[in-house]
């Protein structure tokens, strides 16, 4: 069906900028809007320990130590306008027919620039996802031009995992990129859906200057402990070592330089047979891996191993059923978590992280040979996800006087509930009215799913 020219439909999930409000609506991020016209560009938010980026120029990096622990990551984001009307598509490449609660959201308007924080290949078309499981067609979007790169070495093909079967992209092949992204601590260019080449490989750039997505392991990405912190743990490496997995098998292409210091959150034995002798590794804080404790010294809080050699030898047996009970009633609760307002009230990170839980999870426990460590291991990460969780409805001691503070919360929780940016939530009528407005259009909220008065907390 041909899109009409007139449409103005647009997606409140991926909107950067809004139109302006009648007198009567007050925008409580006026800070962040702008009456210029937007054009494509990338904002990111990043750790204060370094700066990496690729430009059309031979690929360089420059690393800082951090003088103080920092637990945000980096998040990138890009805008980009469509130069045809475009309809909006599940993860599947299927046509939506509702988006954010409407059939009139499911067309985004020729001329629109929209928000989007990556791309994603869907059988073998690529999309631009908008968050929240929608994706419109690249075909569909103007603005910056194809990045190509050249290769000035024979190149193996990764998967996300830094993982190769060997297949080689050859010398002096020109291909598109869409993305460069650490795996690990080294930098990649991705070629393809889950396929990627060594940016050490890569000679020529030409095209769209692309910054990474993401921040590599290692010193870039160190969470020193504040050293008033008497129950953090850091350990610094000794020498360039490699990074673990629960199995006790080294990642491929995961180490870290000598003198790299990392925040831990406990001692683990980690046996490889039910023959070996297990050793000890500490686990890092932020879930990654594992660092054997006789390639680090230690600093902060002593701990003490969570496990014996024996049980280390024991969880290397395959999982039972039995085994899997609680990883599996983990993953069976997670469609209940995510109706609940402790979910959607969360913060999008939170959200994220136990998302990511649940989808590794289920790997996990649809594996036949996963041992039971990694069962173990998945299991701990969804209920340490979850416990993360940290969605509430926002106390006010009165709808009919909101404060300022008060109107700046109920904000924030509207959008992360309904993965939106914060400048798309509106209030109006003397902040009593909410809405997510896009474009002139407007979707009525109810603030009572948001906040709560102090007064309905003390009956």
């Amino acid at each position: 069906m041909k899109l009409s020219h007139k449409l103005i439909m647009v997606s409140a999930a991926a909107l950067m900028s809004v139109s302006p409000l009648v007198s009567t609506t007050q925008n409580v991020n006026a800070a962040t809007a702008s009456s210029k016209k937007t054009t494509a560009k990338k904002t990111s938010t990043k750790k204060a320990t370094t700066k990496k980026s690729v430009s059309t120029k031979k690929s360089t990096s420059k690393k800082a130590a951090s003088s103080k622990k920092t637990t945000s990551k980096k998040t990138t984001s890009n805008t980009i306008k469509l130069i045809h009307n475009a309809y909006v598509y599940d993860k599947n490449g299927k046509r939506l027919k509702t988006y954010m609660g409407s059939a009139k959201y499911t067309t985004i308007a020729k001329g629109v620039t929209v928000n989007s924080n990556g791309t994603k290949t869907i059988d073998g078309v690529l999309y631009y996802s908008l968050g929240g499981g929608a994706y419109i067609k690249a075909a569909n979007v103007d603005g910056k031009a194809a990045t190509t790169i050249t290769l000035k070495k024979n190149a193996y093909i990764y998967n996300g995992e830094g993982k190769t079967k060997k297949k080689l992209v050859k010398k002096g092949k020109t291909v598109k990129t869409t993305e460069a992204r650490y795996i690990g601590t080294k930098l990649y260019y991705k070629i393809g859906d889950d396929q990627f080449v060594k940016a050490a490989n890569v000679g020529k750039v030409k095209g769209t200057e692309l910054d990474p997505v993401n921040e590599p392991d290692g010193a870039a990405t160190v969470e020193v402990p504040d050293t008033e912190d008497v129950n953090s743990t850091k350990v610094t490496t000794k020498r360039v070592v490699s990074l673990y997995d629960i199995k006790g098998q080294k990642y491929a292409d995961r180490t870290f330089d000598a003198g790299v210091s990392q925040q831990v959150s406990e001692l683990r034995y980690i046996a490889t047979s039910a023959n070996s002798t297990p050793q000890l590794f500490f686990k890092l804080a932020s879930g990654r891996g594992y660092l054997k404790y006789d390639d680090v010294t230690m600093d902060g809080k002593i701990l003490n191993p969570v496990n014996t050699p024996e049980q280390a030898k024991a969880d290397v047996t395959v999982a039972t059923t039995a085994d899997k009970a609680k990883l599996t009633q983990s993953i069976n609760e997670a469609a209940s978590v995510k109706a609940s307002e402790l979910y959607k009230l969360s913060s999008s990170s939170a959200k994220a992280a136990y998302d990511k839980a649940i989808t590794e999870g289920a790997i996990v426990n649809n594996n036949a040979s996963a041992t039971i460590g990694q069962v173990n291991e998945a299991e701990g990460a969804i209920v340490a996800a979850k416990a993360k969780l940290n969605g509430a409805k926002i106390a006010v001691a009165n709808f009919n006087s909101l404060t300022p503070d008060e109107v700046t919360a109920i904000v924030k929780a509207a959008a992360n509930a309904n993965n939106v940016p914060e400048s798309a939530i509106q209030f109006s009528n003397n902040n009593t009215t909410l809405s997510i407005v896009t474009n002139g259009y407007t979707q009525p909220l109810n603030i009572n799913d948001y906040a709560v008065q102090n007064s309905a907390i003390n009956r």
